[in-house]
This record gives structure tokens, sequence and C-alpha cells, in this order.
């Protein structure tokens, strides 16, 4: 059968336009054991003048792309391989073209121009032998290092930067020890009056005189009150420290968002007068 392409690719393959670069391609071909279609000529042919084309482009990548799957529909117009060792060899990649030579050389012993060809192939496995040498070793500092031990660390603290705990239990605390000290210095007046009228009524007699014996009673009974604010204070005043220590941290507020909150918050005071005593609220809800 008549291969109309190969006189075309003899003379393709003579022209040097500009070197571009290409991604490799096929760098092995197949065994070519059957005889191609009139199809496969006619799609061979239009692949090859495609490629043609963009070979004058210096399109070497595309042009690459054409004519290997020129040579794939024919694989009789060996030509074709000294078209893509041209094409490969100017766009910089020789391993490539090194294996169109050598494909073409196996498949076209005879070929006339056969020792250019050798001389080529050893031109181009000389290049690539002494960029094999050019290229740079790692150095040892370059080399990869083993990754670092990863170092356990402590569990996060729970609490945010800048938390503290809520005043309102050291107010509370407070509180309680001021209910505790009045009612304790009040007791203690208590029952110094309760004494002197011990001391003028003894063994509890007062005779007549109804209003020391009222006297007596007042001061008993501010004895027994003062007794239980001193204690039920001393009771706030620890309960709001347990308070303080088990509250969970929060965000302190600074500037002014801050100040409605705090004297928002109700307060605690004693309140005494003659004939009573006990604890005054005090606050803006």
């Amino acid at each position: 059968m008549r291969r109309p392409l190969t006189p075309w690719l003899i003379g393709v393959s003579l022209l040097l336009p500009a070197a571009a670069v290409a991604q490799p391609q096929t760098l092995g071909y197949p065994e070519c054991n059957r005889e191609p279609t009139e199809g496969d000529v006619a799609a061979a042919k239009g692949a090859f003048q495609a490629g043609q084309g963009s070979f004058n482009e210096a399109d070497y990548a595309r042009a690459i792309t054409y004519w290997e799957d020129a040579y794939r529909r024919d694989c009789t117009a060996h030509a074709l391989l000294l078209n893509l060792a041209r094409a490969y060899e100017l766009s910089g990649q020789k391993r490539p073209a090194v294996m169109a030579l050598e494909t073409f050389l196996l498949r076209k012993p005879d070929y006339p121009q056969r020792g250019q060809i050798e001389r080529r192939i050893e031109v181009l496995n000389s290049q690539l032998a002494q960029e094999a040498q050019a290229a740079p070793t790692p150095s040892p500092s370059s080399a990869p290092t083993q990754a670092p031990t990863p170092v356990a660390l402590d569990a996060p603290s729970t609490e945010e930067p800048g938390a503290r705990r809520p005043l309102l239990p050291l107010f509370v605390a407070g509180g309680g020890g001021v209910i505790a000290l009045v009612g304790g210095i009040l007791h203690l007046k208590a029952r110094s009056d309760l004494n002197d009228v011990k001391d003028q009524c003894p063994d509890g007699d007062c005779g007549t005189d109804t209003s020391l014996a009222d006297e007596g009673n007042s001061a008993n009974t501010r004895v027994n009150v003062t007794g239980a604010i001193t204690i039920g204070g001393l009771a706030i005043a620890a309960g709001g420290v347990v308070w303080y220590f088990l509250s969970k941290p929060e965000s302190a507020q600074t500037g002014a968002a801050a100040l409605p909150k705090q004297s928002a918050r109700p307060q605690l005071t004693p309140a005494v007068g003659r004939n009573f005593t006990g604890l005054a609220v005090t606050g803006r809800f």
C-alpha cells in the first residue's frame, strides 16, 4: 500500500524554528504489526498537516501531540519519528528525542543517513550526561530532618485571661462581718446592762421597783437578740467566703459599662434602734 505522507515528513524534519519548551509526551512506541487502513492514512495525514502548522508557529507541544497521534494511526510512516525527534529536541526534551531516533533506526535499519542520526543520538546522550553531572546535589543542611517530637502541653486553664471571681460573695462576707461586729458590740452592751440590773436585784427580786424589772427584762431580751445577730453575721461572713472560692471566674468588666451593674447590686447594712436590731437592704433595681 502506498504511503503518501513519507515525502512530506522528511522535508519538515529539516526545519529549524526557534526553540520552545513542551511537556514530555510518549517515551515509547508500541509495536507496529498492522497495515493502516485508508481511513487511518487519511486521519494521519490530517494530523500531520495540523502538527506542521503548529511546528511552523513554534508551538512544539501541540505539534508533538498531533504527530504522535498521526504516528499512532499510521505506524508505517516512520519518518514521523524524525519530525517528533526534532520537535522534542527544539523544545528541550532530549530524552524523548533520543527515544524517537532510536525507534526510527530500529524500524528503518537501512536508512541511508543512518550515520547522521547515530551522531545526533550521541550528542544528545552526551548533553544528558553533562546535565546530570551539573545538577545540584542536595546539601546535608537541606536534607529532610526528623519531625520534632510533639511536646505535651499542660491542659489549658479554664479561666479566661483577665477573668476574676464575682465580687458579690465578698460583699456578702463583708456584710456578715459587719453584722457580727455590731452584734457583738451590742451584745456586750446588753449583757453589761443585764449585769447592772442583777447587781441591783439580788436573786432576781427587784421588789416593788417595776421599772428596774422591766429594764432587766429588756436587757435580757437584747442579750438574746444580739447574740443571735452575732452568730448570724458570722455565718453570713463564712458563707460569703465559701461562695467566693466556689464561684466560677467570669470576664472582668471595665469602663462605664460595668458601673450600672455594680451599683445595682443589693447591699446589706446593719440597722440598730432603741428597741430593735436588724438588717437593711439597699440598692437599685
